[in-house]
């Protein structure tokens, strides 16, 4: 046979080496493509389950916030766990649906079910719906996130402190369980939150007394004497957390909370006028002949009684709340003494009721302001530019009866990392304004208040106690000319060792006496029921 020539054989050698080599690339890809479908075929399909939320305790370690059990169930979707839930859903649609989607999914139960190898019970907490007590202070949660209160200030600790589980399921590229496959579950977080000085019973008592001036607006704030601790703050109107877009648009403002914001005072600022003269030594004997009225730098100024109060000693004047005689008092001492009084006293400063959680400063006249004589004669009693809070006021008044010891007004106790111990304990802040004796001269003038004015609509059965009222001119008039007014009325009970102070803040409520007084003496024989 004849051999081919070799310029033959060369091409077609180099021809089937090609194609040895697309073959060897072929085989190559289709390995990596089973390798690369092997490696989707197999993955984890992950569920995060909330549990529970951090949580805002009352001073007993009892939650402020109304919350109930739930009960939910992790499921692999398989026949068995089909028939053994879906008379027990909260939503058999969804859970239907569920189902349909062959990979594992989260349902609500109505129904107790025992936890299988298909279905992962767990237990938790969720809060109800509807208004909350001191809701003004807890705040509220607005598309997932904090936006006031207590739940804003505190809204990473109160986040750390949420529990949750999370499982991780093997499954294949569709999603679908894997048989075999392994299914982890972890549990994180412990029923933490925050302590705050509130108690619950005591916050309904006076949320409830202050619904009785509706429909006024108000405050009430309840303090424990010598300790600065908050035991209730209420503020009216409130608010639906689950219309909150509804409350937006109301003329009444019921997001605002009145406890905190800062109104015109009045007469029970008599009080720090009183104060600065007993500690000057210029006041404890001071008498005035009140005929109804008394000029300063020419302008008049009237007292509520046309006729005049005749002779006064400084407890008369309290108890007819003279105004005349507490301008002519003022005249005693200096505008410097009268301003450091009541900047000691907590006026013009904003209160840090808890980290970075403040109320109002309100607005303290300059020592230069009140040189202006006609100044100086409204801020005696109360009025002109003058503005503070009700829990100023509160503060105030638990100076006095704390002996002249000043305590700092505070909201939260502590922290706690799991529901029992408090870390983190909160130091009260103290310091001495008045002298014992000039406080105790000034509870004294208090009590006398209640238990000698024949008119008092503040005065408790049951217990002694000392209060002040007031009825704050806001320079504002309805259409038939008549002022709007603030109603107030402040104290302390039992006068001999006091335990709480009541302040109670009507808006536009009018008289003190009417208005105020009436909730005031509510809330103290309420407190007092409450005890026995």
């Amino acid at each position: 046979m004849r051999k081919a020539p070799i310029r033959v054989i060369l091409p077609e050698a180099l021809l089937l080496l090609c194609l040895a080599g697309m073959i060897v690339r072929l085989l190559a890809a289709s390995q990596k493509e089973e390798s690369t479908l092997a490696g989707v075929r197999q993955g984890n399909y992950h569920l995060h389950v909330p549990l529970t939320s951090g949580v805002i305790y009352d001073c007993h370690m009892q939650p402020l916030t109304q919350s109930e059990q739930i009960c939910c169930a992790v499921v692999n979707p398989t026949p068995e766990a089909s028939a053994l839930l879906l008379a027990k859903t909260a939503d058999p649609d969804a859970a239907a649906a569920g189902f349909q989607s062959r990979s594992p999914f989260l349902c609500r139960l109505i129904a107790p079910v025992q936890s299988s190898k298909d279905v992962t019970v767990l237990n938790g907490t969720e809060n109800r719906p509807g208004s909350l007590p001191a809701q003004h202070l807890l705040g509220y949660i607005q598309n997932g996130r904090a936006a006031s209160g207590l739940e804003h200030a505190y809204e990473p600790w109160l986040r750390s402190c949420s529990t949750a589980a999370d499982i991780t399921f093997t499954v294949d590229a569709n999603g679908m369980l894997l048989a075999g496959g392994e299914q982890n579950q972890i549990l994180s977080g412990a029923p933490g939150g925050i302590v705050t000085t509130l108690d619950a019973e005591i916050q309904q008592i006076a949320e409830d007394c202050l619904q009785s001036a509706a429909p006024h607006a108000g405050a009430v704030v309840v303090l424990r004497c010598g300790t600065g601790e908050i035991a209730a703050c209420a503020s009216s109107p409130v608010y639906d957390p689950a219309h909150l877009a509804d409350a937006l648009n109301r003329k009444d403002a019921p997001f605002l909370n009145r406890a905190l914001s800062a109104y015109s005072v009045g007469s029970v600022f008599k009080l720090v006028t009183a104060a600065t003269a007993l500690e000057h030594g210029s006041g404890k004997k001071f008498m005035y002949d009140c005929t109804g009225e008394i000029s300063v730098k020419g302008k008049r100024f009237r007292c509520h009684k046309l006729a005049g109060h005749g002779l006064l000693d400084m407890q008369n004047a309290l108890i007819q709340s003279c105004n005349p005689y507490f301008i002519s008092l003022s005249r005693m001492v200096t505008p410097e003494m009268l301003h450091d009084t009541a900047e000691q006293l907590g006026f013009g400063t904003a209160t840090e009721i808890a980290d970075s959680y403040c109320g109002s400063a309100g607005y303290l006249p300059s020592a230069q302001e009140l040189h202006i004589e006609a100044e100086k004669a409204n801020f005696s009693f109360g009025q002109g530019k003058l503005l503070a809070t009700p829990l100023q006021i509160a503060a105030m008044t638990a100076c006095i009866a704390d002996d002249g010891i000043y305590t700092a007004p505070y909201l939260v106790s502590g922290l706690t990392p799991d529901g029992t111990q408090l870390v983190q304990e909160t130091e009260p802040v103290q310091r001495r304004v008045l002298s014992k004796e000039t406080a105790s001269s000034l509870r004294w003038m208090m009590n006398a208040v209640l238990e000698k004015s024949k008119t008092t609509k503040g005065k408790p059965t049951g217990v002694r106690a000392a209060g002040k009222t007031s009825t704050a001119q806001t320079g504002r008039y309805s259409e038939d000319g008549t002022e709007y007014c603030h109603a107030w009325m402040t104290g302390f009970f039992p006068v001999y060792q006091p335990e709480y102070i009541v302040t109670v803040f009507i808006e536009d409520g009018g008289s003190g006496n009417t208005a105020a007084a009436p909730v005031f003496r509510n809330v103290i024989e309420r407190i007092l029921a409450a005890r026995s």
